[in-house]
């Protein structure tokens, strides 16, 4: 445990003392502004005609499924970037500057080593997240809104995320060039969200259940719909369980290079 937490530590500061992670950071609150005061005001405009038309009746536009989903949807899809550019730095950087040989010959296992840069990748991964979270967070000043939906819908987010790290990292891992393992990472990234679409290709419905429960759109729409499942939790978890078991191979499999 004390090898993990240290590589993580060692990761960590790496990773937010990069100038990468600060430009990212920059950029995207830049683009998560101005997106979220354009969806505000058109929310707000619409639910103002719909207040005149129904003339104080209950009812009109949605917050959650009109701005916090538009949101959460918009923060996912540059996530996809920012950790594949994140993620990049925890293998294949280390390779070029020839300090990776120094870490596999310390006293700490291959397992230790994955864990350890998990964590890192996960923790600067979720501050970006958490970053995303102001928004809806200084909306409630303003407005009053149920927190269940959007809570959901960051847990999931969350989750997905982590997928992503740990699909960075397995890619990081296989090369010491860091624009393959970045461009690697999205090819991973975005193809497993291509598996579900293989439930259209086959006739047979025991395969069409199992694509299905392979999509990770439909898991994670359950969570933007404001539901946390058990089976959804299990399949994210068992998603990063899998790439950080397929990194741990690879880092095992250099030592006896």
């Amino acid at each position: 445990m004390r090898g993990t937490l240290a590589i993580a530590g060692k990761d960590l500061r790496s990773l937010f003392y990069s100038p990468l992670f600060w430009v990212t950071a920059f950029l995207l609150t830049l683009i998560w502004s101005g997106m979220y005061h354009i969806s505000l005001g058109e929310f707000a405009q619409r639910a103002n005609m719909a207040r005149m038309q129904m003339q104080g009746a209950e009812g009109g536009p949605n917050l959650h499924s009109e701005v916090f989903t538009r949101h959460v949807a918009l923060v996912h899809f540059f996530m996809i970037l920012a950790v594949a550019a994140l993620t990049m730095r925890l293998f294949a950087e280390e390779k070029k500057q020839r300090t990776f040989d120094l870490l596999l010959t310390s006293p700490v296992t291959a397992t230790q080593i994955v864990a350890g840069k998990f964590l890192a990748g996960l923790a600067a991964a979720w501050s970006l997240i958490l970053l995303s979270l102001l928004y809806p967070l200084a909306t409630m000043t303003i407005a009053n809104f149920d927190w269940g939906p959007l809570a959901a819908a960051y847990i999931g987010l969350m989750l997905l995320v982590a997928c992503y790290v740990a699909v960075g990292m397995f890619a990081s891992s296989l090369t010491e060039s860091a624009v393959l393992a970045v461009v690697m990472a999205l090819i991973f990234s975005v193809g497993i969200w291509f598996v579900g679409a293989l439930s259209d290709a086959v006739d047979s419905p025991a395969m069409v259940a199992l694509f299905e429960h392979l999509s990770i759109g439909n898991h994670f729409s359950d969570f933007m719909r404001g539901g946390v499942g058990v089976a959804s939790v299990v399949f994210f978890l068992s998603m990063i369980f899998l790439n950080c078991f397929l990194t741990q191979r690879v880092v095992e499999s250099s030592r006896w290079r």
